[in-house]
C-alpha cells in the first residue's frame, strides 16, 4: 500500500517504522475502484465495503484507492484509532494499492458535484465506488448517497452497502436493506457503527470491542520516560503518552504487547487512568510486561487490550496497591492460560 499525502509532517513521525511509501501526488492513468469513508476503528463494517472493492478491482484488473481523512477536526477527541493506528490496520489488508488521506479543511465547502468531479472523476479517475449506506460528503454535507445515485449513476458504476448488523446473542453478522433495518434492531441485533464502538469501549467491555472491530483495540505509541513510580514498587512499566482519542473507562487491562525490534510478542497489565493512589492527575498509560525488564525507552509499542480486569479506584496506602497489582498479574495469567 502507498500512502498519497500534501504534507507528510501530518503524520506521526513513528509511523516512519511500518516502511510504508509515501508520495505526494499519482496521476491515475487508468480506471480504479475508489473507497470512501472516515473508517474510524477499521471495524467489520467498514471490512464489508473494502472486500466488496477488493473483490470488484480484482475482477476488473483494477487498482484499490482507499480515500479517506487525515481527521476530523471537531472529532479528534473521540477517535477510536489514531492517524498511526488507522494506517496500521489498512496496511494489514492485501489489496488495497492506495490510501489517499486528504485534509478535511481541503473539501468540506465544495459543493457535492465538485467533489465527485474534480476529486473523484477526475483525480481519482474513479470506475467504481463503494461506500456506506450513510456516507456523505460536501458542503453542510449535502452530498450523500441519495445525491450519487440521483446525478452520477450514469459516470459511476456505485456500490452502496447496507447497514451490518450484529447479534451478541447469536453471534450473527446481518447486512439489510436499510428500509428493514428497525425490524432486526427491535429483535436485538445492533448497527456495526464508530459510534456504538465507542460506547462500548467507553464501558470497558474489550471483548465485545475487539468482536465488532474484528481485530483487537490496539493502542501504539513511543515508550516515554514516567516517574519511575511503578518501578519504585517492583512492577515496572512502559509508558506511553496519552493523545486525543476516546479511552476505556479507567481501569487495569489484559493487554497483549508487541515491541518494534522483536519477535516475540508478550503479555502483560495495562493501567489506564489517573493513578489516584499516588498522583491523580492526567491520564496515564502504562503496561507492565510480564517476564521482560529490556530497556526500551524511544521503541515503539503496540499494546492490544483484551480484557477488564477491574476499574480503577484508590488504595489506602501503597502496600494496598502492590498487593492489588501482584492480584491483577495473577488473575490475567489465569486468564492467559484458560484462553490464550
Amino acid at each position: 500500500m502507498k500512502i498519497i499525502i500534501r504534507d507528510r509532517n501530518k503524520i506521526d513521525n513513528f509511523m516512519n517504522y511500518l516502511d510504508i511509501e509515501m508520495v505526494e501526488n499519482i496521476k491515475f492513468d487508468l480506471k480504479t475502484v475508489v473507497i470512501l469513508g472516515n473508517f474510524d476503528g477499521v471495524h467489520l463494517g467498514h471490512m464489508e465495503i473494502i472486500n466488496r472493492a477488493i473483490k470488484k478491482a480484482k475482477e476488473n484488473n483494477l487498482k484499490v484507492i482507499l480515500y479517506t481523512f487525515i481527521e476530523y477536526p471537531k472529532k479528534k477527541d473521540t477517535i477510536i484509532t489514531s492517524l498511526s493506528e488507522k494506517i496500521y490496520i489498512l496496511d494489514s489488508i492485501k489489496g488495497i494499492d492506495y490510501l489517499y488521506l486528504d485534509e478535511f479543511e481541503n473539501v468540506k465547502d465544495l459543493d457535492p458535484s465538485k467533489f465527485c468531479e474534480d476529486i473523484l472523476i477526475n483525480k481519482l479517475n474513479a470506475n467504481s465506488i463503494f461506500c456506506g449506506f450513510n456516507y456523505s460528503f460536501g458542503k453542510e454535507k449535502k452530498g450523500d448517497v441519495d445525491y450519487l445515485i440521483e446525478n452520477y449513476r450514469d459516470k459511476l458504476d456505485l456500490n452502496i452497502i447496507d447497514p451490518v448488523l450484529y447479534d451478541f446473542k447469536t453471534e450473527t453478522i446481518k447486512i439489510v436493506d436499510k428500509t428493514n433495518l428497525k425490524t432486526y434492531l427491535d429483535k436485538g441485533y445492533h448497527i456495526i457503527s464508530s459510534t456504538f464502538i465507542k460506547t462500548l469501549i467507553e464501558t470497558g467491555n474489550m471483548e465485545q470491542v475487539n468482536t465488532l472491530l474484528g481485530h483487537n483495540y490496539t493502542l501504539i505509541g513511543k515508550v516515554v520516560e514516567g516517574k519511575k513510580l511503578a518501578r519504585t514498587l517492583g512492577f515496572p512499566t512502559a509508558n506511553i503518552c496519552s493523545s486525543n482519542r476516546i479511552y476505556p473507562i479507567f481501569g487495569v487491562y489484559g493487554v497483549k504487547v508487541r515491541i518494534k525490534g522483536y519477535d516475540k510478542e508478550f503479555f502483560g497489565v495495562m493501567n489506564i487512568g489517573k493513578n489516584p493512589t499516588v498522583e491523580n492527575e492526567g491520564i496515564h498509560i502504562e503496561t507492565h510486561i510480564f517476564d521482560f525488564s529490556d530497556f526500551i525507552y524511544g521503541n515503539i509499542i503496540e499494546v492490544e487490550l483484551l480484557h477488564n480486569i477491574r476499574l480503577e479506584r484508590k488504595m489506602k496506602d501503597i502496600n494496598e496497591l502492590k498487593e492489588q497489582i501482584s492480584k491483577d498479574k495473577e488473575k490475567w495469567r489465569y486468564i492467559i492460560n484458560e484462553r490464550y
